[in-house]
């Protein structure tokens, strides 16, 4: 038996898996303002980041060249990684020299425990823990993390605690796994790389998630298609893009395997292969196309969003607190 269903009902499911709704271009004025919109709640987000304690309590850690632990803030104020560091060999309990203004080991025990004074509150104790710290090999990094747990407690409450665990397959990242909580703020970060030399073809899965007082401000997915090349490489084929920021998307596509990247026309290969936009969450209306055009210094190419009216405005413009957070 056959069974037949109105049309209207069918039209009514259609439209609930294909938007009848098409995009809508903002003018240039309205996206300028969501774009200023964009700016403020991150820089509002870093403010409040950088007033809590944990954060003083960690930049202060980790800026201290007698610290001994895997990362350090060097005096350009960039993270880095110690690639001498030794976890057998640090084990230990490290206080707070004042007077000399460094860490200095007390005794030995089975983890890394650093005491230091909340900087600004000296009758305050932070302690840090190092529970865990393994690395293993890479093609490109022959350090890499795979098991890092740590915590970090401002008097008798917990201000900070990371874990993460990844695994190395075919000399590669095979996944990731790592989890931030930090006062109010929880972050998520998962990476998984399916295929392998054998299967010729995979994915590489990345998602970011960032919850601020238990709500989303931010939520990424990127899933690329990949093609291994035997014995220790893959290259990108395709790239997808979904990605909220407060009030903001960034979705769209990437043809990577058709742009070659010694082009002298990069710019229009990028652009050819590359549908990139920036919308509204709420009401998906489009504020901008992401391109890539020559930025007038020594024939390098810049992002810039191109607005309804053809203008086009370099990406690092108009969001200037992003500069330097993602070296765009």
């Amino acid at each position: 038996m056959v069974r037949k269903y109105p049309f209207s009902l069918i039209l009514m499911i259609s439209c609930m898996f294909f938007s009848c709704k098409n995009n809508h271009f903002l003018d240039k004025k309205d996206s300028l303002t969501s774009l200023k919109i964009l700016n403020s709640d991150i820089i509002s987000f870093i403010y409040r980041s950088s007033e809590k304690q944990g954060f003083k309590a960690l930049k202060f850690l980790l800026q201290q060249p007698s610290n001994p632990l895997p990362f350090l803030i060097d005096t350009s104020k960039r993270p880095g990684f110690n690639k001498n560091f030794s976890f057998t060999g640090s084990k230990g309990i490290y206080c707070w020299d004042a007077t000399n203004q460094m860490f200095i080991k007390k005794k030995d025990t089975s983890l890394i425990i650093i005491r230091f004074p909340m900087p600004g509150q000296a009758n305050q104790e932070c302690r840090f823990f190092l529970y865990e710290f393994e690395t293993g090999k890479t093609r490109t990094r022959p350090e890499f993390p795979v098991k890092i747990r740590a915590k970090l407690y401002i008097g008798n409450r917990e201000e900070f605690s990371l874990s993460h665990q990844a695994r190395i397959s075919e000399t590669m990242i095979a996944s990731i796994c790592t989890k931030i909580k930090s006062d109010s703020t929880d972050i998520s970060l998962t990476l998984n790389r399916e295929g392998s030399f054998a299967v010729k073809r995979g994915n590489l899965n990345i998602n970011l998630r960032v919850l601020e007082a238990g709500k989303e401000i931010m939520v990424s997915a990127i899933k690329m298609e990949i093609d291994y090349h035997p014995p220790i490489s893959y290259s990108i084929n395709h790239i997808r893009i979904e990605q909220n920021l407060f009030s903001t998307e960034l979705s769209g596509k990437i043809n990577y395997g058709k742009i070659n990247p010694t082009s002298n026309e990069y710019n229009e290969e990028f652009n050819k292969n590359t549908d990139l936009k920036l919308l509204n969450s709420d009401d998906r209306d489009i504020i901008g196309n992401i391109i890539l055009s020559p930025s007038g210094v020594d024939g390098r190419f810049d992002y810039f969003i191109r607005f309804s009216d053809g203008s086009e405005s370099r990406l690092k413009d108009q969001l200037m607190v992003l500069q330097n957070l993602l070296k765009i």
